[in-house]
């Protein structure tokens, strides 16, 4: 599923764009809110992996560690994005994204999955607003 692989691929990114703003935010209340919003796309990924892509029981750590491997690379500790991608970018591009899946004729858990994410997604469209606006006065 080319859309899973795409959604997959800018929540990696955007989480660790969360991190890099949780350690470089000089505000208490944008620094809580980003890395707060790193811990809910790491959240997602497992859920997609559980939902989607691995939906049996019995998968073994070192599937999961390739898997792990494949969506962020050996040295995951120590990466960067190399870029200024704003994450609000990130997020209207996942939420592009999830909108047109849960539009596709998805297993039922998957769809739920997807519409929840949407929501959350919006929310934090909307927090980052307010946080900014908050904490630039």
């Amino acid at each position: 599923m080319e859309c899973l692989e795409q959604l997959l691929k800018v929540y990696v990114i955007s989480e660790i764009r969360c991190i890099e703003g949780a350690a470089n935010a000089k505000n208490p209340l944008m620094r809580m809110f980003m890395e707060q919003c790193a811990i809910e796309r790491s959240d997602f990924i497992l859920e997609l992996w559980h939902t989607a892509i691995r939906p049996e029981e019995n998968v073994g750590l070192s599937d999961f560690y390739a898997w792990h491997n494949q969506l962020y690379g050996k040295n995951y500790l120590e990466m960067t994005t190399g870029s200024n991608l704003n994450i609000a970018l990130l997020d209207r591009k996942a939420l592009e994204i999830c909108e047109c899946m849960i539009d596709m004729n998805l297993p039922n858990p998957l769809a739920c999955l997807l519409l929840e994410q949407s929501t959350k997604i919006k929310a934090d469209l909307l927090a980052l607003v307010h946080i900014r606006a908050l904490t630039e006065n």
